[in-house]
């Protein structure tokens, strides 16, 4: 089991407990992409690109320069597939403190 943080649309962010990638597809409602936010360095963003227009808009993310959204559910984790650590959860909690 690897602690992660799930982020839904209108929501605050919670911890999660996951172990493996079927806990993630149920907790992100389908297939998923990673994706990253620069001012995120080891975190990764697992979201549903199927849910891009379809469901809520969640926060932006800045990649490589480049703003887009988060649609629908988001779960943060590891880059490295390591626990989140307390330290990463609250920059995870200032991260989207800043942008929603």
């Amino acid at each position: 089991m690897i602690t992660v943080y799930v982020k839904r649309p209108h929501e605050a962010g919670v911890p999660a407990e996951v172990s493996g990638m079927n806990d993630l597809e149920e907790l992100i409602g389908g297939a998923y992409e990673v994706v990253s936010d620069d001012g995120l360095t080891g975190i990764s963003l697992i979201v549903n690109e199927d849910a891009r227009g379809v469901e809520a808009n969640n926060f932006p993310v800045t990649t490589d320069g480049y703003l887009d959204w988060v649609y629908g559910t988001c779960v943060f984790v590891k880059a490295d597939g390591q626990s989140l650590t307390p330290d990463d959860l609250l920059r995870i909690d200032r991260f989207l403190t800043a942008k929603v």
